[in-house]
């Protein structure tokens, strides 16, 4: 089973949490946002190519300042994930599942500028696997992910500005 864009979408959330590889266990993610160039990732980003056409992602604190919640859509395909730390080993988690059936668990890392997500995830078929997903800011606007499979896929995410 290939790992699918609107999965990559709702992972890019875990972004707001890259840096709980670092710091005291007891951290709060709003903590983390603040102290890392990701500090402004908060709202909704939208691929590049359509403005959000076939690709919408919205980052929202679910319990202010402890938990993100990620919602995504790619055509009618949704997916919801939450990013938070444990409060034992300050790792930053991230737990979400999609209207296919696919449910996904993984942690966040830093490797230089670049956010890591290490995941497994099971389809709603019932295969599973394993993905890593690199996140790099190009600016406070545009964001790159790279779903690094044998083939990998790279997107860009843009933030959205209503009109108005």
């Amino acid at each position: 089973m290939r790992f699918s864009s609107s999965r990559t979408l709702c992972i890019v959330a875990g972004i707001v949490a890259f840096a709980a590889s670092r710091g005291p266990a007891a951290e709060r993610l709003g903590d983390m946002l603040r102290d890392s160039p990701w500090s402004g990732l908060i709202g909704t980003w939208v691929d590049a190519e359509t403005k959000g056409a076939k690709m919408k992602t919205t980052f929202a604190w679910k319990i202010k300042e402890r938990v993100v919640e990620i919602t995504s859509t790619e055509g009618s395909r949704e997916s919801v994930g939450l990013v938070g730390v444990n409060g034992r080993t300050g790792e930053v988690f991230h737990v979400g599942a999609d209207s296919e059936g696919t449910s996904f668990l993984g942690s966040w890392g830093l490797e230089g500028e670049d956010a890591v997500l290490r995941l497994t995830y099971t389809g709603g078929d019932g295969q599973e696997g394993t993905v890593t997903v690199r996140l790099h800011l190009e600016n406070a606007d545009t964001l790159t992910a790279t779903v690094q499979e044998a083939q990998p896929t790279s997107f860009r995410l843009v933030r959205f500005k209503a009109q108005g």
